[in-house]
């Protein structure tokens, strides 16, 4: 069965191990002279453990997944509930289950089911997509969507409700139904945008203390030395490393600690430092490279269902990487999410290769499909 890794979309794999070396590298720099100085150990071991997952889920015929969608479904449900009663707190968050080996956080490894469970349903159905369908995958969201946000994790849930609606994008719906989506998605956006700036009556809809957080939420610099601290000093951060960059470990806003959570929501502040400019673009390059890869792998599946993990997939990494990024510039809010493959989080990590895995089992299989 491993015969079938000797065809491998190698350049789908060199990205992700090139980028997971580059965080390790990245994390040990940042953390070498704090208090949790092994987390550069524990991220390889991870990274270990996520190759030799990646070769199972590809040796495996993707189409499994679809079968098991369900299953998948339901023990992310049960493990997501487990959270809220055996849960760790760390934070003000409950995220993870402590398996005393490592931290398991399940909403990490949702976003790879949500993908499955999304795709495996519509696949069966692209071209002719019902409201109703549309409705019912709508209901089969929210109950774990909702036991995520009151953990509270509010970044991984709007990863899972991106690709979501992705998914339901790329179901080849009837000119109708894209009108009737997208007019809803600007009700939605305007009533929100009216009612945060108080426009009548509108401005009904939030009180003034849930208006003025989401102000700063969106604009960290009308409350630069409270809530906006740390988008102020991630700012600062990407722009002291300059067009070379300073290197690993030589950073000073990294090194003296102003840079807040440098290994994992500003690790891109911390490579930006290390790296410059230049860096940067070498890593956008290598992302963009990777998205493009992963959207020629949708074009490569023969059936539905491939075709759709890999949108789904796409859309996951797109989301992470723009957030992420944005929110170390100042552009976009302040949402906790990992960049894919850099940041800290063994649970980030393995659901990250779990994917890869999956894409390889699209490309290899991709000349094997039968109907």
């Amino acid at each position: 069965m491993f015969s079938k890794l000797k065809n491998l979309d190698f350049s789908l794999l060199i990205i992700p191990i090139l980028l997971s070396v580059t965080g390790i590298a990245l994390i040990y720099s940042l953390v070498f002279f704090g208090a949790e100085s092994d987390l550069a150990l524990k991220q390889l071991i991870f990274f270990i453990i996520a190759i030799i997952l990646m070769m199972i889920v590809t040796v495996i015929d993707y189409r499994i997944f679809s079968s098991a969608s369900w299953y998948f479904y339901i023990g992310a449900i049960i493990l997501l509930i487990l959270v809220d009663i055996f849960g760790k707190t760390s934070g003000g968050a409950t995220r993870w289950i402590d398996l005393k080996i490592f931290q398991l956080q399940p909403s990490e490894f949702y976003k790879f089911v949500s993908v499955i469970f999304v795709a495996s349903f519509l696949s069966r159905r692209i071209g002719r997509v019902k409201f109703y369908d549309i409705a019912y995958m709508l209901v089969m969201l929210l109950p774990p969507l909702y036991l995520i946000l009151v953990e509270p994790d509010l970044g991984t849930a709007l990863v899972i409700a991106f690709s979501w609606l992705m998914l339901v994008l790329f179901s080849k719906l009837s000119k109708k139904q894209y009108a009737i989506i997208f007019s809803l998605i600007i009700l939605i956006s305007a009533t929100f945008v009216f009612s945060v700036y108080d426009v009548k009556p509108f401005g009904l809809l939030l009180k003034e203390y849930q208006r003025s957080r989401v102000i700063v939420f969106l604009n960290p610099s009308a409350d630069p030395f409270d809530r906006g601290y740390n988008v102020q000093q991630a700012i600062i951060t990407v722009g002291s490393g300059g067009i070379f960059g300073r290197g690993l470990g030589h950073g000073s806003q990294s090194q003296l600690r102003f840079l807040p959570k440098p290994e994992t929501d500003f690790i891109f502040s911390g490579y930006s430092e290390a790296f410059g400019l230049i860096g940067n673009i070498i890593l956008l390059a290598a992302f963009l490279f990777l998205i493009l890869k992963i959207m020629d792998i949708s074009k490569l599946s023969k059936d539905n269902f491939g075709y759709l993990v890999a949108v789904g997939i796409s859309s996951t990494f797109i989301f992470q990487i723009v957030v992420n990024i944005g929110m170390n510039v100042g552009v976009v809010p302040v949402t906790g999410i990992p960049l894919p493959f850099l940041s800290y989080g063994g649970s980030s990590l393995l659901t990250s290769f779990v994917m890869i895995g999956i894409l390889q089992s699209i490309y290899i299989h991709r000349k094997k499909i039968t109907f």
